[in-house]
C-alpha cells in the first residue's frame, strides 16, 4: 500500500515522467524480464525507470549473480529503492547518460548484457527518447538485449530505435492499464 501511495503522489507531482498512475503488475514485471533474456553470472543489466521497483525485484530474483544497476531520475523513487530491494546499485540521474553512469561505477560496456526500460519514453520532451535509446544503444554489444514496456503499441509502430532490431511484442493483460512489451535485440 506504501508504495502505492508513493507512486500516485509523484504521478500527481509529475505524471509525464511517471508515466502511470499504479506501479507495474508482477505479470508485467515477468514479460519485462523474459524480454531481456539470458543473463550470465557476473554480467549487468540496467534498467531505466525502475520506479517502486516492482521489475528490479523480479531482475534480482531472476538472475541472482547478476549485478542489477537502476538508473532513476525521480529522487524519491531514487530514496525509496534501496529500502526494498538491497544490494542493488541505483544511480540518481537521467538515462540517456548511461555512460557516465557505468563509467562512474567502474563499469565496462562490455559487461552489460541487457538494458530494461519502465520509462514512457514516447512522452518524453523533446529529442530525451533519442538520447535514452542511443545510451542503451550505445553500451549493448551486438546480441544484446533492449526491452521496453508501453501502453500504446500502435506509438511505437512508427517510432524508430536505430541500432536495434526489433524482436516481437507481448500484451500484458494482468496490468494497471493493459501493457505490451517490445523486445528488441542490439545489431552489429
Amino acid at each position: 500500500m506504501r508504495e502505492s501511495v508513493l507512486f500516485l503522489a509523484q504521478f500527481v507531482h509529475s505524471w509525464r515522467a511517471t508515466g502511470s498512475i499504479t506501479p507495474s503488475s508482477r505479470s508485467l514485471a515477468r514479460a519485462t524480464v523474459d524480454a531481456a533474456g539470458a543473463v550470465a553470472d557476473g554480467k549487468v543489466v540496467v534498467e531505466f525507470g525502475p520506479g517502486t521497483g516492482v521489475i528490479t525485484r523480479e531482475l534480482v530474483r531472476r538472475f541472482p549473480a547478476a549485478r542489477i544497476v537502476a538508473v532513476e531520475a525521480n529522487e524519491a523513487f531514487a530514496a525509496h529503492l534501496p529500502t526494498v530491494v538491497p544490494g542493488v546499485t541505483v544511480v540518481n540521474g537521467c538515462a540517456s547518460l548511461l555512460r557516465d553512469h557505468l563509467a562512474a561505477l567502474g563499469i565496462a560496456s562490455a559487461d552489460v548484457a541487457a538494458v530494461v526500460s519502465g520509462l514512457p519514453l514516447l512522452s518524453l520532451p523533446g529529442d530525451l527518447p533519442k538520447k535514452i535509446l542511443a545510451a542503451a544503444a550505445a553500451v549493448l554489444p551486438r546480441g544484446g538485449r533492449y526491452a521496453q514496456y508501453t501502453y500504446s503499441a500502435r506509438a511505437w509502430r512508427g517510432a524508430e530505435v536505430p541500432g536495434f532490431r526489433r524482436d516481437g511484442a507481448r500484451r500484458v493483460w494482468w496490468n494497471v492499464p493493459p501493457a505490451v512489451v517490445l523486445a528488441f535485440t542490439r545489431e552489429g
